[in-house]
């Protein structure tokens, strides 16, 4: 195996093991503070297959380093502010106020995160593309049955979901392009080649 590969397989491992914990985490702010409930709670508010899914979303994140051909490297406080805006992205989805106004912030967040720790296409095309496939992956599971929203705009889905959507795709390819570099060259683009 490349060292590439094996850099991109850290990565992914490191990002879904964060999911397990960090993710299932934020996400029991939306269990407790009433954004959402689980039909089967198991633990703390949490479905059991709560960490399963935020290790398999956050270890998405290393589409960025692996599709991104960065000419620099990332600096860690670029991660670090790219994560701390997501988690404070979480925090504000419970805020009181309309879902315009929070999704509004949440796309200023989203704004300031790509300008300051991205500001590339793919960086775009990758928050799109998370804007659409999580809120759709969390309408499948709604209608499932799996659990409830309780700030439904359409299809079982808060309107500002999206937007949080948007902010994870920045915290977690910066964190999944920074951890990428350790120990190698800035670029990955490679091992889509070999």
């Amino acid at each position: 195996m490349s060292e590439t590969r094996q850099r991109l397989l850290r990565t992914t491992l490191i990002l879904a093991g964060l999911g397990a914990t960090l993710g299932s985490a934020l996400d029991g702010i939306h269990s407790h503070f009433g954004a959402l409930s689980y039909t089967s709670p198991f633990f703390a508010q949490a479905a059991w297959w709560v960490p399963l899914l935020f290790s398999g979303a956050y270890a998405g994140g290393v589409a960025r380093p692996w599709l991104g051909r960065d000419p620099a490297p990332i600096p860690a406080w670029k991660a670090a502010l790219a994560m701390g805006l997501f988690i404070a992205a979480y925090w504000l989805t419970v805020a009181p106020g309309s879902w315009i106004v929070r999704s509004a912030i949440l796309t200023g967040i989203f704004g300031i995160s790509w300008w300051i720790c991205d500001r590339t296409g793919i960086g775009i095309a990758l928050a799109v593309m998370t804007a659409i496939v999580g809120p759709f992956v969390e309408i499948v599971l709604v209608h499932a049955g799996t659990f409830v929203h309780h700030e439904v705009l359409f299809l079982g889905i808060p309107g500002w979901l999206p937007f949080l959507y948007l902010t994870a795709a920045v915290g977690l390819g910066s964190l999944g392009r920074w951890l990428a570099q350790q120990g190698g060259e800035p670029s990955l683009s490679t091992a889509r080649e070999g």
